[in-house]
C-alpha cells in the first residue's frame, strides 16, 4: 500500500472518528441547554422568594410589629393609676416598650443592611458574569468573521488542489488527528462538568421549593398573629 493509499485509509479513519466527536459535541450542548434551562427555572424560582420574603412576608410582619407597639401604648395609656409611683411605674414601662421596639428596629437595620451589602456583592458577581458572556459572544462572532473570509478565499480559488502533495496531505492527516485528541479530552471533561452540574442544579430546585413552602407557613404565622392583635386591640377599651 503506497502513502496516497494510507492516507486514504487515515481519511476515512478520521471521518468516522469525527462524526462520532460531532455527535458528543451536540450531545453535549444539549446538556447544557438543560442545565441552563434549570439554572434558570431556579434563578427565577430564587427571585421569586426573593421578593416574597423581603417585599411580601417582612413587610407584612414589621406591619405587626408596628400594630403590636400601637397596642401597647394604647394598654399603658388606658391604665388607671391613684398615686405618683403607680404613675411613674406605667411612664416607666412606656418608655420600656420604646426601648424594646427601638432595640428591635435597630437589629432588623442592622441585619438589611448586611443582606443589602451581599445582595450588592452578588449584583457586581453578576457584572462580571455579564462581561464574560459579552467576551464570549465577541469571540463568536470573531470566529464566524474568520470562517467567512475562508469561505470567500475558497471561492476565489485559493483552495487549489493541484499544489497538494502526499507529503502535505499526511501532514494535514496527522494535524486534525491531533485535533480529534484535544477534542475528544476536552468533550470528557466538559461531560463531567456538565453531569456535575444538573446534579448541582436539581439539589437547589429542592431547597429552592422547601423554602418555598417555608414561606408560605410563615406568612399564615403571620396572618395568625395579625389577627390576634387585632383581637387583642378590639380588647383594649371594652374588656369588661
Amino acid at each position: 500500500m503506497n502513502q496516497s493509499e494510507k492516507n486514504k485509509v487515515a481519511i476515512r479513519e478520521n471521518k468516522k472518528r469525527i462524526f462520532q466527536i460531532s455527535s458528543d459535541v451536540k450531545t453535549n450542548e444539549k446538556l447544557i441547554f438543560q442545565s441552563r434551562s434549570m439554572i434558570e427555572e431556579n434563578r427565577l424560582m430564587i427571585l421569586s422568594n426573593y421578593t416574597a420574603l423581603f417585599q411580601g412576608n417582612r413587610n407584612l410582619a414589621n406591619t405587626n410589629t408596628s400594630e403590636i407597639y400601637e397596642n401597647r401604648e394604647s394598654i399603658l395609656s388606658n391604665v388607671q393609676t391613684i398615686n405618683e409611683v403607680e404613675n411613674n411605674f406605667v411612664e416607666a414601662q412606656k418608655n420600656k416598650a420604646t426601648l424594646d421596639f427601638l432595640k428591635h428596629k435597630s437589629e432588623i437595620n442592622s441585619a438589611v443592611l448586611e443582606i443589602s451589602e451581599e445582595m450588592s456583592d452578588i449584583n457586581l458577581k453578576l457584572i462580571g458574569l455579564n462581561r464574560k458572556i459579552l467576551e464570549l459572544n465577541e469571540s463568536i462572532v470573531g470566529f464566524n468573521s474568520k470562517q467567512i473570509d475562508h469561505n470567500k478565499q475558497l471561492i476565489d480559488g485559493d483552495l487549489k488542489p493541484s499544489k497538494a502533495s502526499v507529503k502535505s496531505n499526511v501532514e494535514l492527516i496527522s494535524k486534525n488527528r491531533d485535533d480529534m485528541k484535544g477534542l475528544e479530552k476536552k468533550l470528557k471533561r466538559n461531560r463531567e462538568k456538565m453531569h456535575n452540574l444538573l446534579a448541582s442544579s436539581k439539589e437547589y430546585a429542592n431547597s429552592v421549593l422547601q423554602i418555598k413552602k417555608m414561606i408560605f407557613e410563615l406568612r399564615s404565622k403571620i396572618m395568625n398573629n395579625h389577627e390576634t392583635i387585632s383581637v387583642n386591640r378590639s380588647k383594649i377599651f371594652y374588656n369588661p
